[in-house]
């Protein structure tokens, strides 16, 4: 044990060394008119602990992000973001919700691929974001892979289906681009029709919505109906504040083969002071919308799915006043008793550069959502450029 965690202390310690911490951006100011660039660079590393599905290991991340924006004139733009990634699993170690490049297969618009993979480390690239935009007036149009993000809440959603972030997952930073067409008309300063036809996952399945948003008295709302990965759906969503703390909620309804499903989120949050943030979320899957006591590894993996009843979560943060912010998040499964919580402390190392340090516990017997994943010492260090 002391042995593996001295080979991941030195290697967290050589991954920390990569990249500089002070930014250098001389070089924007030789761009052309219209071009403008920016880039990350996203570091990891950690340590599992013993679990009897998953076995103990070391491993290693590095990901590099160069996002980009041409302005062609003053209603078209392009945008676009590439993104190449390798990954190190020493000891066959594996992060379950840590993207392994060979389990990603090429996107309906061959944007994907993998570059070389290994017993042990793989080498893999995306071009995250490739989208023509043609703004005027009212309108906007988005032609090709885009960031789609869906619903009100922050902590779970159940709206969001195009590429969301697992919660609690430390290694995804950003949503990914989703390919997609896409047409916003607004009908006021917070208000509008929003449609799209896009493919929501690599494997192609297809998915057509149409939204109208608006605010109705102290909240904004919006109701969307639609297709996603053959099954219709129905949704309302809505957010707002009532003396200082947040609201959110969202409904959703969704028609499949296998019958009517519904699920519903109330989220809330507030902040008592200037250095503490707090806010806690209810998920409740409605009857015909789960098999409770049913996990697959896949499911586990990929993370938020949601396979239970009832889940809980929360999310607080208390910054120290300087550049230290404490965190703690936790997500709970309230059929089966699992549970699993990230406790975190994150400095900012410069304008440009914040590092992260953090652990995650989780707990629950082995037939559980969350009994048989691994205990995790982690740290992440992020730089941008």
């Amino acid at each position: 044990m002391t042995r593996r965690l001295y080979i991941s202390s030195v290697l967290i310690v050589l991954l920390s060394l990569v990249t500089p911490s002070t930014a250098h951006a001389e070089w924007r100011d030789d761009l052309p008119d219209g071009l403008r660039l920016n880039g990350r660079f996203f570091q990891a590393g950690g340590h599992m602990f013993d679990r009897p599905l998953l076995p103990t290991g070391n491993f290693a991340g590095l990901n590099f992000r160069l996002n980009g924006m041409y302005r062609l004139d003053d209603e078209w733009k392009l945008e676009f973001a590439y993104m190449a990634d390798w990954t190190l699993q020493a000891k066959l170690g594996h992060y379950p919700q840590y993207e392994f490049p060979e389990l990603i297969p090429d996107s309906p618009l061959g944007l994907d691929s993998t570059i070389d993979v290994h017993e042990n480390w793989a080498l893999g690239h995306r071009m995250d974001r490739l989208a023509l935009i043609y703004r005027h007036g009212d309108f906007t149009l988005d032609l090709g892979r885009q960031r789609i993000a869906w619903g009100s809440t922050m902590l779970m959603s159940v709206l969001d289906a195009f590429h969301p972030i697992a919660p609690g997952d430390p290694f995804a930073p950003e949503q990914k681009g989703t390919d997609a067409i896409r047409l916003q008309v607004a009908t006021g300063p917070v208000s509008g029709w929003d449609m799209l036809y896009a493919w929501i996952d690599d494997a192609g399945n297809e998915a057509y919505a149409l939204k109208y948003h608006g605010t109705f008295g102290d909240f904004e709302s919006a109701i969307s109906a639609g297709s996603m990965d053959s099954a219709e759906f129905a949704s309302f969503e809505t957010s707002g504040d009532i003396n200082d703390i947040g609201i959110r909620t969202e409904l959703v309804w969704r028609n499949t083969d296998d019958g009517d499903k519904w699920q519903m989120i109330l989220e809330s949050d507030m902040a008592p002071n200037t250095h503490t943030y707090v806010s806690g979320a209810v998920l409740y899957n409605g009857p015909g919308a789960t098999d409770p006591l049913e996990y697959s590894i896949e499911e586990i993996v990929t993370g938020g799915l949601y396979s239970a009843r009832w889940y809980t979560g929360v999310n607080c943060s208390y910054n120290t006043g300087g550049l230290s912010t404490l965190g703690l998040f936790g997500l709970a499964n309230l059929t089966d008793d699992s549970w699993f919580t990230d406790v975190s402390v994150q400095h900012s190392l410069s304008n440009n550069a914040d590092l992260r340090i953090g652990w995650q516990h989780f707990q629950g017997d082995l037939i559980s959502e969350y009994g048989a994943m691994p205990d995790m010492l982690y740290l992440v260090r992020t730089v941008y450029f």
